[in-house]
Order: structure tokens, then C-alpha cells, then sequence
């Protein structure tokens, strides 16, 4: 007789994440993008979020969503006058969220995010190491 366990562990998280520091408003980092990726990111929502000590916070998404190809991802404008959504990442004016079923766009991605002239930076960021990430998982 063959014993088989069923490892479930954590579910594998469905999104992957960039933080981006760039000085440009939301609608022109989102039309730089488009430019550079052919991509059509347009307005999708805005998030109230509430923070502990201090008011709650408004934040714009942009979505580009390609059936085609399989992939989706949104730019979420992380840190706005009124202060930043998740404040452990004050330092990223922005956060993509990145979802994809046929294979791994972020690297592609980041290299794009990267190659705008305003961008001064682009990282990958561990859904570990994010808190609050439940402000992140929004439909």
C-alpha cells in the first residue's frame, strides 16, 4: 500500500507586484506606458482606503486588460497628496499589479517601467515583505 500526502500549504499568490518611483501624475505615467508598451490602460476604479491614525485615503487604478494574451495589470497610484495607501511603501508613487496565466510578464514589464525617462526607479516586490496587502486584492 502507497501512502500519497497532499501538500496544500499556502495558496500560490494570483498577482505579482512593482513599486515605481516616478514624479509624473497618474493619467501621464499611464500614457507614457501606453506609449512605450501599446498598451490601453485606462481609469478602472478608485479605492478608498481606510489608514489606523490617520484619515482615509483615495486612490486611482488604471487597467489594461489583454483576453488574448492572457494578462492583466493594473497601475494603482500609491502615494497621493493625501498620503499613501500602503504606508510601509511610501517611497513608490506607484504599484502595478501584474496577473497572467500563461507564464510570467513581470520581468518584461519591468524592463518597459524602466526605460521611461521619468522613472527613477522600478523594483519587484515580495508579497511577503507588503503590508496590508489586503488593500491589494480589489476586483
Amino acid at each position: 500500500m502507497r501512502t500519497l500526502t497532499l501538500d496544500i500549504g499556502d495558496d500560490p499568490v494570483p498577482h505579482s507586484f512593482l513599486g515605481v518611483s516616478c514624479p509624473d501624475a497618474g493619467h501621464r505615467f499611464c500614457w507614457d506606458l501606453n506609449r512605450k508598451l501599446g498598451t490601453r490602460l485606462g481609469f478602472h476604479d478608485e479605492l478608498e482606503v481606510d489608514q489606523k491614525r490617520r484619515p482615509a485615503t483615495r486612490h486611482c487604478i488604471w487597467r489594461h486588460e489583454d483576453e488574448a494574451e492572457g494578462w492583466t495589470f493594473d497601475v494603482i497610484w500609491n502615494r497621493t497628496p493625501e498620503g499613501a495607501m500602503i504606508p510601509t511603501l511610501v517611497h513608490f508613487d506607484y504599484l502595478l499589479r501584474i496577473e497572467s496565466i500563461s507564464g510570467d510578464r513581470t520581468d518584461t514589464l519591468m524592463e518597459a517601467v524602466r526605460s521611461l525617462s521619468r522613472v527613477a526607479a522600478c523594483f519587484r516586490l515580495e508579497t511577503k515583505a507588503i503590508t496590508r496587502k489586503e488593500v491589494l486584492y480589489y476586483e
